[in-house]
C-alpha cells in the first residue's frame, strides 16, 4: 500500500478494475476478489455496473471477510456531470448504487466535459 501524505490513509497499490465486466458476473467476481485479498476496487458510473459492484462488496462485508475500513473504493465522475451543479448528485448516485456511505477516492474520469445528460 501507499501512504498518502495529507491524511495518512493507506491506498492499496493493486486493485480490481471493474471495466467491461458483464453485469451478470460482477457481484460474484467482486466478492471473490475481496475474498482472495483484494482491498482496492476501482469502478465508475460509466462502466454501468456499480450496482453489481456494490452487491459484491456488500456480500463480502456481510460475511465478515473484511470491514469497510479495510477496503479502498475508487469511483469516477463521468464527463456529462462536470458542472459544479451536477457533481454532488452524480457522487450521491454512485454512493447509492454502491450501497456505501463514502468512497475513498472520487476522480474526474476524463478531463473532457460533455453536454449534460440527466440520469
Amino acid at each position: 500500500s501507499l501512504q498518502l501524505r495529507g491524511t495518512g490513509a493507506r491506498m492499496p497499490v493493486v486493485g480490481l478494475g471493474t471495466w467491461k465486466i458483464e453485469k451478470s458476473e460482477t457481484a460474484k467476481l467482486v466478492e471473490a476478489a475481496i475474498r482472495a485479498g483484494y482491498r482496492h476496487i476501482d469502478c465508475a458510473c460509466d462502466y454501468g455496473n456499480e450496482i453489481e459492484v456494490g452487491q459484491g462488496i456488500q456480500a463480502a462485508l456481510r460475511d465478515g471477510v473484511c470491514s469497510r475500513a479495510d477496503l479502498w473504493v475508487t469511483s469516477k465522475l463521468w464527463n456529462t456531470y462536470h458542472r459544479k451543479e451536477h457533481v454532488q448528485a452524480a457522487c450521491k448516485r454512485t454512493l447509492t448504487d454502491l450501497g456505501l456511505e463514502y468512497v475513498d477516492l472520487y476522480l474526474i474520469h476524463f478531463p473532457i466535459s460533455l453536454k449534460f445528460v440527466p440520469f
